[in-house]
């Protein structure tokens, strides 16, 4: 009987990561108005793309991410090693989205971040029986430091292939996964504090995630900019965001204004903040997943 009840616990918990993992995407597509970005008043910068096919990419990756948890949640070994093997599930993520999207990449970043953040809450799960947020992102360091860092040392002795490849020979960048080495501080000291009190104060919650997605974009050196635009237009973004926060973003008529007409000026310069955006996501995860403490801590007490 007690096993039965284990397994059934755990069968729920997989079952709210999973809800979790998907609604996180989704609801990240559907805020809306968002600069440059897909959402449902327009595509942004993107004419490949639009929010049905963003559905259909979420319901595909979403098993993989909740497999990276799971994997989190059984690993004993040491935490390079999980991320080296939730890799091989991400390859996996990716085919199934690429399937979805007959070949277009709507969420190839939010897998690696996604990724990431979900086996390390399922890691500290285990050890903890809740999700300790600032613990989850340290460990998302722990996995990831040493095995990038070999990567970019790779990277200097070759010549650069892929976009990330190509703005860390030119420029140093290290985007996400120099995000990643450090335990996503975009999202540790931006992006998630902004959204969590956002929530915890009872803000509307298209409008609060609109902001946060000004405060990641006015501090985040978003390679997705830099790979379709350039470092001007990557300045340019960051200080019509602050512009937009000032006035208040979108909790003001003028700083929504603003940010309108941020959009249409994106479209026009093809400026897409896609890192940012996944930003966003992770951190309406991390919060699904503050939530689900609240309800775990019920529990334990009654």
């Amino acid at each position: 009987m007690y096993g039965n009840s284990q397994e059934n616990a755990q069968l729920s918990l997989l079952n709210y990561i999973e809800t979790s993992i998907r609604n996180a995407l989704l609801e990240e597509v559907y805020t809306t108005p968002k600069p440059g970005l897909v959402d449902q008043y327009d595509t942004g910068a993107h004419t490949d793309m639009d929010c049905r096919l963003f559905e259909k990419s979420a319901t595909a990756i979403t098993p993989y991410l909740k497999q990276m948890f799971y994997t989190g949640l059984e690993w004993h070994q040491n935490p390079s090693d999980l991320f080296r093997t939730i890799r091989k599930t991400g390859i996996y993520a990716e085919k199934a989205m690429f399937r979805a999207t007959d070949g277009v990449n709507t969420h190839k970043g939010a897998i690696f971040t996604m990724g990431i953040l979900s086996a390390s809450a399922g890691k500290m799960y285990a050890e903890y029986g809740y999700f300790p947020i600032s613990r989850i992102l340290q460990y998302t360091s722990e996995m990831t430091k040493e095995v990038l860092e070999r990567e970019f040392r790779r990277m200097e002795k070759r010549e650069p292939v892929t976009y990330g490849e190509k703005l860390y020979r030119e420029y140093g960048e290290r985007g996400i996964r120099g995000q990643a080495q450090l335990g996503f501080p975009v999202l540790a000291l931006t992006a998630y504090p902004n959204l969590s009190y956002s929530r915890r104060h009872g803000y509307d919650l298209n409008k609060s995630n609109i902001n946060t997605l000004l405060c990641t974009i006015a501090e985040l050196n978003d390679t997705n900019i830099l790979a379709r635009s350039s470092y001007n237009d990557l300045k340019w973004i960051k200080h019509k965001a602050v512009m937009s926060l000032k006035r208040g973003g979108a909790f003001t008529a003028s700083g929504m204004k603003q940010l309108v007409q941020m959009n249409q000026e994106c479209i026009w310069r093809n400026i897409s903040p896609g890192g940012s955006a996944d930003i966003l996501a992770a951190a309406i995860f991390l919060w699904k997943l503050e939530h689900l403490n609240e309800e775990l801590k019920n529990e334990n007490q009654n």
